[in-house]
């Protein structure tokens, strides 16, 4: 595999390493991303573009770790964030197909002793951020998170923050309801979340590199984090341990994501049906020119453009998923620079990696609320 580094900080580069079987590469892609990278001060990103599940793209630029100089690679492992979120709700899905759960159940059949005002919220509002919670919710003593929470510790926080407007009548991104869902999850199956994803997803499609993130494990390959203060990188520092984290906990590499594409293109482990009600729009918002309708689903943005679905969502940690569901093309951003106020986005990356391999979309991405 040809690994191509580009160091945002000293602009030098990563050995390149040969395999017997190079990736597949488009130097129109490694073009368009090539300058973002370098703009957006991201120490390494990994791109893959696929066709019907099938890479026709693989790029590895810079490093996963700048102290050691070790390249990011198809096998760095990243923390994809919020990209947890589809993966969350495409379990709960699964158990509503079979019949184990139904997404109008309030969520107080799940979650025990939750407070009156939680008492219209269903399931499908979690899903959908209609539920009317607040976004963040740990306990932040002095203003800076704790250094450990347990999953009861997050639940009474949870419990303890006010509602934000009347359960189903507003839209607010929330991680608190993806948190709830997870302990929804874990009390329809019987198990920790990270059990029944492994069990149900990851274990069956030999996605071996994937798992919730821990702070004190030793993970092979692991990347580093960073950030930019101050318009200088830096390590980010970003570690904080969370109980249950459905909401921004899965870490993974680009090898097992591209194994996740391919299952999501041609389910065998999932029903399909479950992957098209993840994409349905469940809050719609005002649709600019770049889009006829456009909205939030379940764990997905989802957009309507030209007879076309496309999909997309990003995650603070760096990360960015872009799927065109009836092209069936799809482009996966993995680095390991967080999101900022003012900063380039990694989904600047795959709207632009897409558009070079020949994906339907504006190079600078949908801009649906124009």
């Amino acid at each position: 595999m040809l690994r191509t580094g580009l160091m945002m900080l000293a602009l030098t580069t990563a050995p390149a390493l040969a395999q017997t079987s190079p990736a597949p590469r488009l130097q129109a892609v490694d073009a368009a991303v090539k300058p973002i990278l370098h703009a957006g001060q991201f120490p390494g990103v990994v791109v893959a573009v696929l066709e019907q599940g099938e890479p026709v793209h693989v790029g590895e630029h810079g490093f996963a770790s700048l102290e050691h100089q070790a390249p990011a690679t198809a096998q760095t492992v990243f923390e994809l964030a919020s990209l947890t979120k589809h993966m969350t709700a495409l379990m709960v899905l699964s158990l509503a197909e079979e019949g184990r759960l139904s997404l109008e159940d309030p969520i107080s059949r799940y979650v025990d002793d939750t407070p009156e005002a939680w008492s219209e919220i269903s399931v499908n509002q979690l899903l959908s951020h209609m539920g009317g919670l607040a976004h963040r919710f740990e306990a932040m003593p002095n203003g800076q998170f704790q250094i450990a929470y347990s999953t009861d510790q997050m639940l009474t926080s949870a419990i303890e923050t006010p509602l934000e407007s009347e359960p189903g009548t507003d839209w607010r991104y929330s991680d608190q309801g993806y948190f709830l869902l997870g302990l929804v999850i874990e009390e329809v199956t019987g198990n920790p979340y990270e059990t029944a994803l492994r069990d149900r997803f990851w274990a069956p499609l030999g996605m071996s590199q994937t798992a919730i993130l821990d702070q004190s494990a030793i993970v092979a390959h692991r990347a580093e984090g960073y950030g930019v203060y101050e318009g200088e990188l830096a390590r980010n520092r970003r570690v904080w341990q969370f109980g249950l984290t459905s909401h921004f906990g899965v870490t993974s590499s680009l090898n097992d994501l591209m194994i996740w594409e391919a299952e999501l293109d041609d389910p065998q482990v999932l029903a399909p049906a479950v992957i098209e009600q993840a994409a349905e729009i469940q809050r719609a918002f005002d649709a600019g020119e770049s889009c006829e309708r456009w909205g939030y689903a379940r764990g997905w943005w989802s957009h309507d453009v030209d007879g076309r679905q496309i999909t997309s969502h990003a995650g603070y940690s760096g990360t960015a998923y872009v799927r065109d569901m009836t092209n069936g093309q799809s482009v996966i951003v993995l680095t390991n620079r967080e999101d900022g106020e003012g900063l380039i986005s990694p989904m600047a990356i795959a709207w632009a990696a897409g558009h070079a391999a020949g994906m339907d979309v504006p190079e600078g991405g949908l801009t649906c609320w124009r």
